[in-house]
């Protein structure tokens, strides 16, 4: 049986899945309500018409049991007085003894019925080796299975593969499950290679990450390509199920990897992939890197690499998808609570979420505890607000050490020239350009 402590889980992740646990076992369809202040109701289902069962999911694992039994007694316990439910259901993802059980229905007395009706980290988990199909359905709950982690450090055979997979695992907790997630997994299952595109910061390797640790747990061999496709074909293994994830990889720059005629070598072994059993492979690229390099690249285009192309674009995240991209930012993000407090003040959170220079980048940006150490909490809002408007920390780093001389000059004249350019007329200002510095 797995052993999961749960911190792997936001609240309303954690809610989920209690509630979906607790459906099962009483064999019953609970009703879940909108996030806001939940007056002590996280679920409920009536055992009769006139029996309403409540349901209270409390996520303290970080908190510890001291603080949450002092919040049971100056809070909880009078929510539930006035709430008068037939019978109340308590679930907690802290360690409860059999005297931390016994107090626990003692403040809610007498709405519990039952001390087995307060549900402790081991209560839960139990239920989770019972109950299979919820346990798969929860992703986020395998990154701390002893077992799963065990199969990937096995099939993690080259060094950087394994610290790959530790790098998935640190990060996975703040992945949202977006609708783009299944469209890629569609197409990853049907052609068996798939290439994620977008613009810097959209979420490329995130999606690839996520699609990764998916084919992980299914016991895929991981085998993470650094510098050349070379490397891929001296690991391929007819006999193992292997997953082949090359990010960036036509680099920074693509004309040297089309030198060295890396793209045969990629078609090829794409072609070779997609006729073999227990075989995966992805990669990633910029969009404005894949296209020059499909213009420049016979080969991309005859051999029609479009069809493995699969693109993210800001514009297909919905409102609720970059609430989530943010909520799990902040709720992992290990900031105090007195930045917390500044984003909910007027509910500030929606202009993020709506903000025109939304991206997944920003967010985890702005969220990072390190880079805002020094900023007083007060004038927390003002720094993002001014990062939203003026992004330049953001992406000064790739404009400053991953695009070259000739896609710096082509960003400045684009962004001098305030509005959409055509592309002869671009040409012809780059052209001028390079006149001018050559004289």
């Amino acid at each position: 049986m797995n052993e999961y402590d749960f911190l792997n889980l936001n609240d309303k992740e954690f809610e989920a899945l209690s509630i979906d646990l607790i459906a099962k076992l009483k064999c019953q369809r609970i009703e879940r309500f909108k996030p806001g202040k939940d007056d002590g109701v996280d679920g409920r289902y009536f055992a009769t018409p006139n029996q309403e069962v409540v349901i209270q999911c409390k996520h303290w694992a970080r908190s510890g049991l001291d603080a949450l039994i002092r919040s049971l007694i100056k809070t909880e316990a009078a929510k539930v007085n006035k709430l008068a439910p037939s019978r109340y259901l308590f679930v907690t993802s802290l360690e409860l003894s059999r005297q931390n059980k016994q107090r626990i229905s003692n403040i809610f007395a007498p709405h519990i019925k039952s001390e087995s009706d307060i549900f402790g980290k081991e209560d839960l988990n139990n239920l989770l080796s019972e109950y299979k199909e919820i346990e798969e359905r929860h992703y986020k709950l395998w990154l701390s299975s002893t077992n799963i982690l065990r199969i990937i450090v096995n099939a993690a055979v080259i060094g950087r593969s394994l610290f790959k997979v530790d790098e998935i695992k640190e990060f996975a907790p703040k992945y949202v499950m977006t609708k783009g997630y299944e469209q890629a997994l569609d197409k990853l299952e049907s052609m068996h290679a798939i290439i994620i595109t977008g613009e810097p910061g959209i979420g490329k390797t995130t999606l690839a990450d996520r699609l990764c640790l998916k084919y992980i747990i299914d016991g895929f061999q991981l085998c993470y390509i650094e510098d050349s496709i070379t490397e891929a074909e001296k690991l391929f293994d007819k006999e193992k199920k292997q997953l082949f994830y090359f990010d960036d990889f036509l680099g920074r720059n693509y004309l040297l990897a089309l030198g060295r005629h890396e793209d045969s070598h990629i078609i090829n072994f794409i072609k070779r992939i997609s006729k073999a059993k227990g075989k995966r492979f992805i990669l990633t690229s910029r969009s404005a890197v894949l296209n020059q390099a499909k213009r420049l690249s016979d080969l991309f285009r005859v051999e029609n690499v479009d069809k493995n192309e699969f693109e993210i674009n800001i514009k297909e995240l919905s409102g609720l998808e970059k609430a989530n991209i943010l909520y799990n930012h902040i709720w992992f993000s290990n900031l105090n609570d007195q930045y917390v407090d500044e984003l909910y003040i007027d509910k500030r959170y929606k202009k993020i979420i709506r903000h025109k220079n939304y991206n997944p980048r920003l967010i985890s940006f702005i969220t990072d505890m390190h880079k805002i150490a020094d900023i007083n909490p007060k004038k927390y809002w003002d720094y993002i607000g001014n990062t939203l408007e003026n992004p330049i920390e953001v992406w000064g780093q790739v404009f400053n050490n991953q695009l070259d001389d000739n896609s710096r000059i082509l960003t400045c004249l684009v962004a001098f020239n305030g509005k959409n350019i055509r592309e002869d007329k671009l040409k012809l200002s780059f052209i001028n350009y390079a006149k001018r510095n050559l004289n």
